[in-house]
């Protein structure tokens, strides 16, 4: 079996995205909230900001896996990204996440000119946090009480990766 296909998303993506975004799970660790149906989704993805970043991963013709990277517009915050990433909870374990995280680094450091991409994880997610530190990203602080989920504050683990060639890019401004 062979692994997912990244693409950009589309709005044909949006039952399936509303599919996956359905489950209590994957909804409880993003800034969603419950109940987004296939017309949410599709009504994103018609008026979306074309210059930001949108993936999926598809896996035997479905969407499994989404990724979003917003570019900051600010002018001295150009160079930085933050992203949130999402997976069908039945394909977890199967690449899914390596294969959108692998895309967004390529474009991010050969394509969109970063230096910093940043993302906000809950803190209890574990499996994320894993898949995260393993493409280079690294812990720098905790937000208590960030997030309001299934009825309880819960705090952020806020992380960060910087483009391998940083140093030297720093180096030459």
């Amino acid at each position: 079996m062979s692994g997912p296909t990244i693409r950009t998303a589309r709005p044909e993506d949006a039952a399936d995205l509303a599919a996956i975004y359905a489950f209590e799970d994957v909804v409880a660790y993003t800034t969603q909230l419950p109940h987004r149906d296939t017309r949410f989704w599709q009504d994103f993805y018609k008026t979306r900001d074309p210059e930001n970043v949108e993936l999926v991963a598809v896996l035997e013709g479905r969407v499994v896996g989404h990724l979003g990277m917003l570019l900051n517009r600010a002018p001295r915050r150009k160079h930085v990204g933050t992203f949130g990433l999402c997976v069908h909870p039945d394909v977890h374990g199967r690449g899914i996440g390596s294969a959108l995280m692998t895309e967004m680094l390529n474009m991010a450091d050969n394509w969109l000119n970063l230096l910093r991409l940043e993302l906000g994880v809950a803190s209890d997610n574990a499996r994320a946090i894993a898949l995260y530190e393993r493409f280079g990203f690294t812990r720098e602080r905790e937000s208590r009480f960030d997030l309001f989920t299934r009825g309880r504050f819960a705090s952020t683990t806020h992380m960060a990766r910087f483009h391998p060639a940083g140093a030297q890019m720093l180096q030459l401004a």
